[in-house]
């Protein structure tokens, strides 16, 4: 969604990055530059204006004047900036409660019943005990859909009783409380407007179960209608955060990047896709360094951490030290890069790869991945752990299993024959020191004064 916007703005920013000075008519040009940008990427006129205006201020101080890096320290300004027009720092669900509830609101078709089900495969994931239920007595087949995403997220459904969505609700709760449920999210009813029926109904839901959390799921793609639906609803509920839905669509975004401060109420979280799994947590700092073409290290780190098994990480490690790697371990580690979005997907998440995203990473194929991994996977298991005994007739059987050439098959051979060697070489104490020394500089604790790895 907000591809374009970012595209623009990081360029403006990688050619302030490379000024060794910035002056006056310089800042002038580019916060013009700047502010057609957002305009056109549909952020509210004053939320442009207060952006400016801030980031102009700080860029004309003494600490742009005196910098080495003049260019840099804009960009710095400008990031704090966007970061605060976001929302600011992150604030984690309030969930001291047991059980905690979490009230999704929203007009219809927003997206909410689907962000239900994502938000608790979310928290489950993260060792919460997690419980749904719909309190919308006027739509029988909202309540079935979340009963399938329940069973689809591995979640509790719980079917609260009465005849409105108040009963319903505190039901519901009650439920969530004697099978020991840590979250109880409840899904509410939806209208195409906003009406004081609606509003009527849920401040009602409000006071009878007491949320510690109040969502307003919006959907991204409403342009500055977002903007009406959350002062409406915020005046009625005071949220304590929205949800951006369908963020992956081809649209102007910038309406919702004024939400947080038109209204007060920030992003919590955001929907990136149609899969359950398409959904995170939204945080301002990084968003911000995003779209300034700052890449995501933070992003990628927990990516990686919520994909990889950390008790099989570290017997992969003893494997490896070992020299036990074999081509089952080597399909695995394919499967979790699938699993991260691919390698295109981990790329865009580097700082210093805008450039590449505009041209080389927008042909990037894992094609070749998925070969590999189906090459893997049509082998035996003791082909995987003998590669050696792969002889031509087996070979023969792979790539037909694997719609692949017998060519393909020996090239992966190939690749894994020198990957094999290559991690011998590194189990010596020459590659031992050179891990130490390249953890070192990454600032990891791999970087020791003994030159040792840790576990060694």
């Amino acid at each position: 969604m907000f591809s374009n916007l970012t595209d623009k703005l990081g360029d403006i920013a990688h050619r302030l990055q490379g000024k060794a000075k910035v002056g006056e008519s310089d800042l002038d040009a580019t916060l013009r530059e700047m502010r057609l940008v957002l305009l056109e990427a549909d952020v509210a006129l004053p939320v442009v204006r207060h952006l400016l205006e801030e980031v102009r201020e700080q860029a004309l101080g003494t600490e742009v004047a005196k910098s080495l890096h003049p260019g840099q320290v804009v960009v710095k300004i400008l990031h704090d900036n966007l970061t605060d027009l976001l929302g600011g720092t992150r604030r984690p669900l309030k969930l001291d409660q047991i059980p905690s509830v979490i009230l999704l609101c929203g007009l219809q078709g927003a997206g909410k019943t689907t962000t239900a089900g994502k938000l608790a495969r979310m928290l489950a994931r993260e060792g919460k005990k997690v419980a749904l239920t719909s309190v919308d007595a006027t739509r029988p087949a909202a309540r079935e859909q979340l009963q399938v995403l329940a069973e689809q997220v591995n979640v509790p459904y719980l079917a609260g009783e009465g005849d409105g969505p108040v009963a319903m609700a505190t039901s519901a709760l009650h439920l969530a409380r004697t099978s020991g449920a840590h979250v109880l999210i409840v899904d509410t009813a939806g209208r195409q407007v906003i009406d004081d029926a609606l509003m009527e109904e849920i401040v009602a839901i409000k006071a009878a179960i007491t949320p510690s959390e109040q969502l307003l799921v919006l959907d991204s793609m409403t342009g500055q209608t977002a903007l009406t639906v959350t002062e409406q609803f915020h005046a009625h509920i005071t949220m304590s955060g929205c949800i951006l839905t369908k963020t992956d669509a081809d649209v102007r975004g910038g309406a919702a990047l004024s939400v947080a401060h038109t209204t007060g109420v920030p992003i919590r979280f955001v929907g990136t896709g149609e899969k359950v799994d398409a959904f995170e947590a939204f945080d301002a700092s990084r968003f911000a360094g995003s779209i300034l073409g700052q890449g995501d290290i933070v992003g990628l780190v927990e990516k990686v951490q919520s994909e990889v098994d950390e008790k099989k990480a570290k017997a992969l490690t003893k494997k490896i030290n070992k020299g036990g790697f074999d081509l089952g371990d080597f399909g695995e580690q394919l499967d979790q890069m699938a699993n991260m979005g691919g390698m295109g997907s981990i790329i865009k998440m580097l700082p210093g790869t805008k450039k590449i995203a505009q041209s080389a990473l927008a042909q990037v194929d894992d094609k070749p991945m998925r070969q590999m991994r189906a090459i893997i996977y049509s082998m035996t298991p003791k082909e995987r752990i003998r590669p050696v005994m792969i002889n031509g007739s087996r070979k023969r059987r792979i790539a037909k299993g694997s719609g692949t050439s017998v060519q393909q098959v020996n090239q992966l051979l190939k690749q894994f024959a020198q990957i094999h060697k290559m991690m011998k070489r590194m189990r010596g104490s020459k590659g031992k020191r050179m891990m130490a020394q390249m953890a070192g500089r990454m600032g990891l604790p791999g970087g020791l004064p003994d030159g040792k790895m840790p576990g060694t």
